[in-house]
C-alpha cells in the first residue's frame, strides 16, 4: 500500500479523532534527535553564508536560450495545449457551435416576422454573450503560470516571449471558433456581411482573451479571475449603447461606453449590418441608437489597441510578481 508522506505523518499527529494520542515524545524526538541537530547546524552555516553569491549569474545567462528560441518552444507548447486541453479548446468550440447553431435559427432568415429592430438583440447577444465564454480560459492560463513561474525562478524565461507566445498560441483557436460562428450566425440569419463580421468577432474575442490572460496574471485563484472578469463584462454590457442608448446615459456612467470594448464592436456590428440594408427603418434604428456615422475601421483599431495595452499590462503585473526571482 502506498501513500503520501506527507499525509503519513500529518496522520501520526492529528489528533482529531484520536484525542488520547501523546504528542510529547515526538516532539523531544524532534528537539533532541542527531538528525534536527545536524539540520539545524547546516541551517546556521547557510545563513552565515547569505552575503556570499553563491549563484553564478554569468553562467546563468550563457545558458539560458535566446528569446527567439524560448518563444517558438512556448508557441508550441501553447498550441499543443490548446488542442489537446478538452476544457480550454474544444468544449469551447463545442458551446460556439451549439449557441451560434440556435441564435441563427431562431433569427432564421425565411422567418418574415422577424424585423429589422429585432435584428438588434442578435448583434448584441453575439459581441456581448460570445466574448463572455472567454472567461473559460481562466483555469488554463492559471495552471501554465505554475510552470512560468518555476521557469521564471531558473531563469530561463523571459517575460515578453511567454506573453507574446501565448497570444499567439490562442489565436488559431480564436480563428476557428470565430470562423463557425461567424458562418452558422451569417448564413441562417442573414446578417451583412460575412468579411465585416468574422473580423469585428475575432478581434473582439482577442480582446477578451487578452482580458483573461491580464486578470490570470494578477489572482491567485481561477475562481477569483472568473469572479472578475464575469463581473468586467457584465459591466461593459451595461455600458455599451444597447441596453441604454449613449445620449441617455447618466454623466456619471459614460465613462463606462468609452472603456468597455464591447462599445467599439457593437457599434461596428450595427452600423455594418444596418447601413447595408440600407432602408430607412434600419438608418432609423441606427439613430435611434446614435449610431449612424460609426467609424469602423477606427474601432477595429481601437480593439486592436486595447487588446495589446491588456498584453502589456499583463507583462507588468508578471514582472511585478516574479520581479524578486528576475537576474540581477
Amino acid at each position: 500500500m502506498y501513500s503520501n508522506p506527507a499525509e503519513y505523518f500529518v496522520h501520526l499527529v492529528n489528533v482529531d479523532f484520536h484525542p488520547g494520542l501523546r504528542l510529547g515524545p515526538f516532539v523531544r524526538a524532534l528537539e533532541e534527535g542527531s538528525e534536527p541537530q545536524r539540520l539545524r547546524v547546516d541551517i546556521a552555516r547557510d545563513r552565515s553564508m547569505r552575503g556570499v553569491n553563491v549563484i553564478n549569474y554569468a553562467m546563468l545567462r550563457a545558458m539560458q536560450p535566446s528569446r527567439l528560441d524560448q518563444f517558438c518552444v512556448l508557441l508550441h507548447r501553447n498550441m499543443a495545449n490548446n488542442w489537446r486541453h478538452p476544457g480550454v479548446f474544444w468544449l469551447r468550440v463545442l458551446m460556439y457551435i451549439l449557441l451560434s447553431f440556435m441564435v441563427g435559427t431562431m433569427y432564421l432568415s425565411s422567418n418574415q416576422e422577424i424585423t429589422s429592430s429585432a435584428m438588434v438583440p442578435l448583434l448584441f447577444y453575439v459581441q456581448a454573450f460570445l466574448v463572455f465564454m472567454s472567461v473559460a480560459a481562466l483555469p488554463a492560463l492559471l495552471e501554465q503560470r505554475a510552470v512560468l513561474e518555476r521557469e521564471v525562478r531558473s531563469h530561463s524565461l523571459h517575460l515578453a516571449s511567454y506573453t507574446t507566445a501565448n497570444l499567439l498560441g490562442a489565436l488559431p483557436g480564436i480563428l476557428f471558433i470565430s470562423l463557425l460562428a461567424s458562418f452558422i450566425v451569417v448564413y441562417f440569419a442573414h446578417v451583412h456581411s460575412f468579411g465585416s463580421f468574422f473580423f469585428n468577432l475575432t478581434l473582439s474575442l482577442v480582446t477578451a482573451e487578452s482580458m483573461m490572460h491580464l486578470l490570470g496574471a494578477a489572482v491567485s485563484h481561477y475562481i477569483m479571475g472568473i469572479a472578475l472578469g464575469a463581473g468586467l463584462f457584465g459591466m461593459f454590457m451595461l455600458c455599451e449603447g444597447f441596453m441604454v442608448p449613449f445620449t441617455a446615459i447618466p454623466a456619471y456612467w459614460k465613462w463606462g461606453y468609452y472603456l468597455a470594448f464591447h462599445t467599439y464592436s457593437f457599434e461596428s456590428f450595427m452600423y455594418e449590418h444596418f447601413s447595408q440594408e440600407n432602408t430607412e427603418e434600419a438608418w432609423d434604428l441606427l439613430k435611434s441608437y446614435g449610431m449612424e456615422n460609426v467609424d469602423v475601421p477606427r474601432n477595429m483599431i481601437i480593439l486592436v489597441g486595447y487588446a495589446a495595452v491588456l498584453q502589456l499590462a499583463g507583462i507588468v503585473v508578471l514582472a511585478f510578481r516574479f520581479g524578486r526571482h528576475k537576474q540581477r
